[in-house]
């Protein structure tokens, strides 16, 4: 495995880190708060494992920004580029943008950003799927 190539998919498992987030907290929603009293101690940790998940999501998202410009400094040094893979980067940089907005400036969740976020967060994964999918590299 090439090291751009690595780069590329431990982004993808740092994106999964991130997306996990919204994931738990619907889990947590809908089924663990529905659980009967004898899965207390299951329920407990799984609030924490959320918890510690949730709170570090901002790290996911910087750490996944930080693994899109190494795979992308590999992907161009090696002088190609992929077209899918350039969306699929200013979409993860769109994402980091308005998550750094509304943790730094907006600070509300009952504005709108959070909605563009979760948006924009929708439209990456589409993305890493089409970039994984069709690759359409242009040798530079």
């Amino acid at each position: 495995m090439n090291a751009h190539t690595l780069a590329g998919w431990l982004t993808i498992l740092i994106l999964l880190g991130a997306f996990s987030t919204f994931f738990l907290k619907q889990i947590g929603r809908e089924y663990v708060k529905t659980l009967p009293k004898e899965y207390a101690g299951f329920a407990d940790a799984y609030r924490r494992f959320m918890k510690f998940m949730v709170g570090k999501h901002r790290f996911f998202g910087a750490a996944a920004l930080a693994g899109l410009f190494v795979h992308a400094s590999l992907v161009l040094f090696l002088s190609f580029l992929s077209a899918s893979g350039l969306a699929a980067g200013l979409v993860l940089v769109c994402v980091a943008a308005s998550g750094a907005y509304g943790f730094f400036l907006r600070r509300s969740l009952r504005s709108g950003w959070l909605t563009v976020h979760r948006s924009l967060a929708f439209a990456l994964f589409l993305a890493v799927v089409v970039h994984l999918v069709f690759k359409g590299i242009v040798y530079l």
